[in-house]
């Protein structure tokens, strides 16, 4: 993971939207091999985008193939809650090196703004 070695001291959380079934079937293990780099991990619903769900493939597929015991999988609106929690809790220490990264594809970009919010709100 690139973030990793740009910033080596710093508590990196990655949450992640993986796209399609078919590809989270596909890749799996290497979605587990790469995440587990992070200190925390944040799985969001598999975006569907074009497909119909395949019988036993969701974001638990990744997470039981994760080494990181510090990942689970959460809806849009639970990420939010957790991390409102999260900073709050964390306010008087400090957050400024953490790195919060989001990655995937599909309608993850939808909890950016209020991500951005939430962090404006607690940390200031």
């Amino acid at each position: 993971m690139g973030a990793r070695k740009l910033f080596p001291e710093r508590k990196c959380t990655i949450i992640f939207q993986p796209h399609l079934f078919s590809r989270t079937k596909d890749f799996a293990k290497e979605f587990a091999e790469s995440l587990d780099q992070a200190d925390e991990v944040l799985l969001l619903p598999i975006y569907p985008a074009r497909e119909l769900p395949m019988e036993g493939i969701s974001s638990n597929s990744i997470l039981k193939l994760m080494k990181n015991h510090n990942a689970r999988v959460l809806s849009k609106e639970d990420i939010l809650q957790y991390l409102k929690v999260g900073i709050s809790k964390t306010s008087n220490e400090s957050n400024s090196g953490n790195l919060l990264i989001t990655a995937g594809a599909g309608d993850i970009d939808q909890i950016i703004q209020p991500i951005k919010e939430i962090m404006s709100k607690t940390i200031s």
